[in-house]
């Protein structure tokens, strides 16, 4: 009736809020959601005989999503579920897709991740394209190149930070904000030194590292936003500290390259 009286679809709705988006569907409307009770399918590998197949319904898992649904849209509750849709989707650990040359193989090339099909899939094919035949994707990809993660990604870790991916996708992230799954991965031998001096520890590619110092009698930890967070302050003074007198940093987070050859001199 509205398509009739407008000549137009209904419009898509993203809900924050409810962690929910809805959207016409030929005749219908769509409700869809990111629940937080996500169920990890196949996570070693996905078979090679499966392709469009779906999933059998569970409705019980998205159970708080669709209440909160028919809260927010009084119609769909009364308007019945024709058809339920259970299928897998494919996540890397930041949600980002997998691009690139796999190292320490020769033309073999990775194109995985792509959650979004329809939408990520151009640019993905134009990256990887440009790669394989000019040598460069073109432009700054290091946030989905198939290199960003090293053999500290394990399974364990995995599995652990692409539900909490997948549970996030209508949650808002902050600047700097820092999220605890899988963690602590790996840690250097002063890590409970850190800790022990009221250190908030960030996740630096699987290692823990300190980012600032909470003072003495506070909690450890960000209280997360979009304007001066509770580090501004500590961050201050350490930096004072560090110009006025003298300070001590960590590096086992910094890169180390190890430059070798004939050539090697002339190239440092």
């Amino acid at each position: 009736e509205f398509n009739k009286s407008t000549g137009r679809e209904m419009i898509g709705v993203f809900d924050f809020k409810g962690e929910i988006y809805t959207r016409q569907e030929r005749n219908g409307i769509l409700l869809g959601t990111y629940e937080k009770a996500c169920k990890p399918w196949s996570p070693v590998n996905t078979p090679w005989d499966f392709g469009h197949e779906l999933l059998p319904p569970d409705l019980d898992r998205i159970a708080p999503s669709l209440e909160i649904g028919f809260k927010h849209f009084p119609g769909i509750e009364k308007a019945g579920i024709k058809q339920i849709i259970n299928g897998p989707f494919t996540f890397a650990l930041d949600g980002n897709p997998l691009v690139g040359p796999v190292q320490g193989l020769t033309n073999f090339w990775c194109a995985c991740a792509v959650m979004a099909g329809f939408s990520q899939g151009g640019g993905v094919g134009l990256a990887l394209s440009n790669w394989m035949v000019h040598g460069d994707p073109g432009f700054d990809v290091w946030g989905m190149d198939v290199t960003r993660f090293g053999e500290w990604a394990g399974l364990r870790y995995t599995n652990a930070k692409v539900r909490e991916n997948y549970s996030r996708r209508f949650s808002i992230r902050f600047p700097n904000e820092e999220l605890p799954a899988a963690r602590p991965a790996q840690t250097t031998p002063l890590y409970d030194t850190m800790l022990a001096n009221n250190a908030v520890m960030g996740d630096s590619w699987g290692l823990e590292t300190p980012l600032w110092f909470a003072p003495e009698g506070k909690e450890p930890g960000d209280i997360v936003s979009f304007h001066r967070s509770n580090d501004f302050g500590p961050i201050g003074e350490e930096v004072r500290a560090t110009r006025e007198r003298v300070g001590v940093t960590e590096i086992a987070n910094f890169a180390k390259y190890e430059v070798s050859g004939p050539a090697a001199e002339d190239f440092l």
